[in-house]
This record gives C-alpha cells, sequence and structure tokens, in this order.
C-alpha cells in the first residue's frame, strides 16, 4: 500500500462517522425506510386549495414540519372522507393529518391528538323562518341535514342524527364543502361543521345568510394517523415524538395561529372546550 493510499483511507476513517448522521436523514431515530402516503381531504382549514389549486392549511404545515423533524419523506395524495378509512384499512395510505378515533379505526390505525375542537350547527338564516338566536334546531322535527360520508361527527351528535335519518330529512354528501353548498343553496336547513371552520365558510359564503349555532356539543380531538399495517412501532414512536417537541416548543401552536384568529387558537391547543 502506497503512501497515498494510507492517507486516502485514515481520511475516510474520519470523515465517515461525520456523514452518517447526514446520510441517516434529519432525525435518527426515523425508522421510514420508503417514502410514506400521506392523505389528504378537503377539510378547511385543515386542508383547502388556493385558487391554484395548491394545497394549503394547518394539515400541510403540519406535515412539513413532521417530515422534517422524523426524517420520513412524505407523499401527498387525495382521499374523500369515506374512502379514507376503507384506504386504512386495505393498507393503502400510511398517514394522515387529520382523523377522529374510534375503536373500529383504532384496529387499524394509532391516533397522536394535536387539537381539541368542538362541532356546531351550521345553518341558513331564514330557516324555519330564522328562529331566536337561543333556539335549539335539534329540537325541531323538521330541521333537514347535509352531512358528509364517512364523518364521525361524536357522541353529542349522532342520537339527533338518527331522529333526523328516521323522518327521511338527511342528505348525505361525499365532502363537506358540499354539505355546506346545499346548505346555502336551500337544500338543506343545516349541517354539522367544525367551529374552526366556520370563518373560512362564512367567508366563502359572505353574501349568504348563513349563521352558527351553538348546541353544546362536547369537545373532540382530532389526530394526526398512523397504519398499524404498513407502519412499525417505531415510526409510531418518532411521529409521536417529534408531536410532543412540536407541542413543547410552540412550534405547533404557530401553525395554529397562522391559520386560526386568536381566540380559537387558545381554545383548541390549551382548553379543549
Amino acid at each position: 500500500m502506497t503512501r497515498i493510499h494510507r492517507i486516502l483511507l485514515l481520511a475516510l476513517a474520519f470523515l465517515l462517522p461525520l456523514a452518517r448522521p447526514a446520510l441517516a436523514g434529519a432525525n435518527p431515530e426515523s425508522r421510514c425506510a420508503r417514502p410514506l402516503h400521506l392523505a389528504y381531504s378537503m377539510l378547511p382549514p385543515l386542508y383547502y386549495q388556493d385558487a391554484n389549486g395548491d394545497g394549503r392549511g394547518i394539515e400541510v404545515d403540519l406535515a412539513q414540519e413532521l417530515a422534517r423533524r422524523t426524517g420520513c419523506v412524505l407523499q401527498p395524495t387525495y382521499e374523500s372522507r369515506i374512502r379514507l378509512w376503507a384506504a386504512f384499512d386495505a393498507s393503502q395510505v400510511d398517514i394522515s393529518m387529520s382523523g377522529v378515533a374510534t375503536t373500529e379505526r383504532e384496529r387499524f390505525a394509532v391516533f397522536l391528538p394535536y387539537l381539541h375542537f368542538r362541532n356546531v350547527l351550521l345553518m341558513r338564516n331564514e330557516a324555519h323562518a330564522t328562529p331566536p338566536a337561543s333556539a335549539n334546531p335539534m329540537n325541531d322535527p323538521e330541521t333537514s341535514l347535509a352531512l358528509t360520508r364517512g364523518f364521525h361527527y361524536g357522541p353529542s351528535w349522532e342520537p339527533w342524527i338518527s331522529q333526523v335519518q328516521s323522518r327521511g330529512l338527511v342528505n348525505l354528501v361525499a365532502e363537506e364543502g358540499d354539505a355546506v353548498r346545499l346548505v346555502a343553496i336551500g337544500r338543506a336547513d343545516a349541517t354539522i361543521v367544525r367551529e374552526i371552520a366556520w370563518p373560512y365558510y362564512a367567508g366563502q359564503y359572505s353574501d349568504r345568510p348563513l349563521r352558527k349555532v351553538d348546541v353544546g356539543a362536547s369537545a373532540g380531538a382530532m389526530s394526526v394517523v398512523l397504519s398499524r399495517k404498513t407502519l412499525d412501532p417505531a415510526v409510531h414512536k418518532a411521529f409521536a415524538k417529534a408531536l410532543s417537541d412540536m407541542r413543547a416548543d410552540g412550534s405547533l401552536r404557530r401553525i395554529l395561529q397562522k391559520h386560526l384568529p386568536a381566540d380559537l387558537t387558545d381554545r383548541v391547543i390549551e382548553s379543549g372546550r
């Protein structure tokens, strides 16, 4: 072996340990051996598309930060809410930035909560002669609903939804925006939306007489969803740590503040009411 070869080998022996962290990715705890299939659904302000068709919202910013911290590559796709859970169960989706845990869904997915939310009614002002703001439309047997297929609205709503369905007054649609549109054009009296979505829809239909009705529903948790079928526990752990670190260092709050009014940010990240 020549002197030059010995010098080159010594240099490599010194440089390789320095290079390993970069080769391993941003986070040495990452166990993502391949790009992960990330599914978005139209759920403003969590996810929506701007005038150019580009994805925007809390989920987009959250996904970018989680990818940076875990070192995982996330490949975005789009799924309707009804299709999303079937795709998880069929091992066709690895991760979603928004989901509500149920016993059935926890069979095939892990849920990492990151914000609290409450559902409210979105209604037309002229529905049934504009009842007083204090009136609860849930007590009106003539109230018709537009609902999104695949949504789990929570225990505060399911018994009432069943009653409205038994009267034949429920329209089922593929996307939440379609449900809001049916209300705006008078095809349904009300739909159920997350309180954080109200500013978005109120702005979208500023020329329509829509109103928000808070019926005091209990809070739920919105979670990052990770497949149990396609991802191993090391990946679940890496994402859980990244999300916990984001909460601790204020990154999560800053993302929410970018997309929500200040009063809503305080409620969804702190009190959960």
